[in-house]
């Protein structure tokens, strides 16, 4: 196994990377191998061959195009021993959010929603995510040598 990538099929082939991978892209309702392919900016080639486990490797930054663009943990595909949801939320995490939610004030829940959408559209599969939530924002004020503030506050406004 050379530097820099993982192995792509254990002993049990029912336990593989093509078959994972198979199994995400029914699961996103991905249809063909090309949509993969052009999701992850390689020829269909190259997935057909992760799909039929005709190739021995694959480069970890590969893994991780293919985790992204089907929305699964990168861990999962590779080895198989997680959950293939890149986020677990189990009942009591998602009454966690609700309630903390319901907690906030109608101006902070709008807030709080806007961060979110921010986040959600400036994120581009497989390229990894760089953003800035609050970007029309006046920096923080700086803490003086007494602990007090000095320059202006900064607006969370979208």
């Amino acid at each position: 196994m050379g530097r820099g990538r993982i192995k792509a099929e254990p002993v049990d082939p029912t336990k593989s990377i093509a078959a994972r991978i198979r199994t995400a892209m029914a699961a996103c309702g991905m249809k063909s191998v090309a949509e993969l392919g052009r999701r992850i900016g390689l020829p269909r080639q190259t997935v057909h061959r992760w799909i039929n486990g005709d190739t021995k490797n694959m480069t970890h930054e590969n893994l991780y195009k293919v985790a992204d663009a089907l929305q699964v943990r990168a861990r999962w595909l590779a080895v198989g021993d997680t959950a293939p949801a890149q986020i677990d939320l189990a009942d009591g995490d998602v009454v966690g959010l609700i309630k903390t939610y319901e907690s906030m004030s109608t101006t902070a829940r709008e807030q709080w929603l806007a961060i979110g959408r921010t986040l959600l559209s400036m994120h581009t599969v497989g390229k990894g995510t760089v953003v800035d939530p609050y970007p029309n924002a006046a920096p923080p004020p700086r803490l003086d040598g007494d602990g007090a503030t000095s320059g202006g506050s900064r607006s969370l406004s979208s």
